[in-house]
């Protein structure tokens, strides 16, 4: 007689139209058994071999049926949707979290602050640079002030000049600079006055050190004088060693020493053409000046005097002591030449000078020189710089003791 399977309580857990099946017991296998027996609840069969994945195919899946249960009327195809899900709406904007959304629009007073930032900005920009024009207008060079102002401090003070100092009644300190003007654009810009473009380009590779070969001694001059006229003292300093390598004549010397204000060329190149025997041409008179020029004459007529009247007053014995040779003489002056060269040599006692000119000449010169005085240089240099003494008193009488009178042209 059978019995019916007492009824649960409470829902049933299975959902409606779905039949409960059981898995299989891991622990089984025929040769050994299960070890709970038969209150396992789980099949007891060995499980079946895995069988090798089969590649998909290009077909397409059949779309499942529904099951039992499911409302009617509901579409079980992909590509439309049920009646009870929602369509989606293509015309639904963006997310708000998503990271591309697009900004609200600025207000007018946004966009007014905005620009005025901008333009702070690009004026502050602005004030860092400095143009300069080509004295015809026809180049321009964008200059850092900030770079001009740290090697030149004249340039500096140029530089931060305003219109309030100009109210107060300071002057224009580049009134007082050679080669520059205020440009009339109202922007702070200068303008080149009396300097050629070519230069100016010279004079800005020497000072950014960007020139790949050595200078020419036209150019060194060219950035001498551009570098004394603007301030930038180390550029001048590190022009004037090189000048010095090139052995310049005492006219040029004396040309560029006042042109750039060089107080430790000028005496020596000044006494140097005072001993040379070569007279001066109109360009040489036009280049030193008319007054130095006479001035230098009279030294020579002073040297010469000087001459005759050591030979004069010599006793006739002594004259076969002392070489009267004009070759000597001037190999010998050539040699002082290129001693006044050397800075601040024109100042030194008249031992030092001996033993310099000693000390300068060259073998082929000393060569040059007869036995007497090859063999006793110093002391034919000695009578030789008695001349420089004599005409360096009568150009101190003529222009003065001190350098600066030197350094006028005159």
């Amino acid at each position: 007689m059978s019995t019916s399977p007492p009824e649960s309580k409470g829902p049933s857990k299975v959902a409606a139209g779905r039949t409960r099946q059981r898995g299989f017991c891991f622990n089984y296998r025929s040769s050994k058994g299960c070890t709970k027996g038969d209150t396992c609840p789980f099949i007891h069969a060995d499980p079946k071999p895995t069988k090798d994945k089969v590649p998909p195919t290009s077909q397409p899946r059949t779309p499942p049926t529904p099951a039992e249960g499911a409302v009617a009327g509901t579409s079980g195809s992909p590509g439309e949707p049920s009646g009870d899900q929602p369509k989606k709406n293509s015309d639904r904007g963006p997310n708000r979290n998503w990271k591309g959304r697009r900004r609200a629009p600025l207000s007018p007073e946004e966009v007014k602050q905005q620009a005025l930032a901008q333009s702070a900005a690009a004026r502050a920009q602005n004030a860092k640079k400095l143009i300069i024009y080509a004295e015809d207008e026809e180049q321009t060079w964008t200059l850092d002030r900030n770079f001009l102002a740290e090697h030149s401090r004249l340039l500096g003070i140029v530089l931060s000049y305003s219109g309030k100092q100009a109210d107060l009644g300071i002057r224009d300190p580049i009134k007082d600079l050679r080669g520059l003007i205020r440009s009339g654009d109202g922007a702070g810009s200068l303008q080149l006055d009396d300097v050629k473009a070519d230069d100016f380009d010279i004079f800005l590779e020497a000072l950014r050190a960007t020139a790949k070969t050595e200078p020419t001694i036209e150019e060194l001059k060219i950035i001498l004088a551009l570098a004394s006229d603007w301030g930038f003292q180390n550029l001048q300093n590190r022009t004037i060693r090189s000048i010095e390598k090139f052995h310049l004549s005492p006219i040029d010397r004396a040309a560029l020493a006042r042109r750039c204000k060089i107080a430790k060329w000028i005496q020596g190149a000044l006494l140097s053409l005072t001993i040379l025997p070569d007279s001066f041409t109109a360009s040489e008179i036009h280049i030193v000046g008319a007054t130095t020029s006479s001035a230098i004459w009279r030294a020579r007529e002073a040297i010469l005097h000087h001459y005759l009247q050591v030979i004069l007053a010599e006793d006739p014995s002594a004259r076969q002591t002392h070489c009267h040779d004009t070759c000597c003489k001037n190999i010998l002056r050539q040699t002082l030449v290129r001693v006044l060269e050397k800075p601040a040599s024109a100042g030194k006692a008249e031992a030092d000078m001996a033993a310099l000119v000693e000390k300068e000449i060259f073998p082929d010169e000393k060569a040059d020189l007869c036995e007497m005085c090859a063999s006793n240089t110093g002391s034919a240099a000695r009578r030789i710089l008695e001349e420089v003494q004599v005409a360096k008193a009568v150009l101190e009488d003529n222009l003065g003791n001190e350098d600066a009178p030197w350094l006028e042209p005159a």
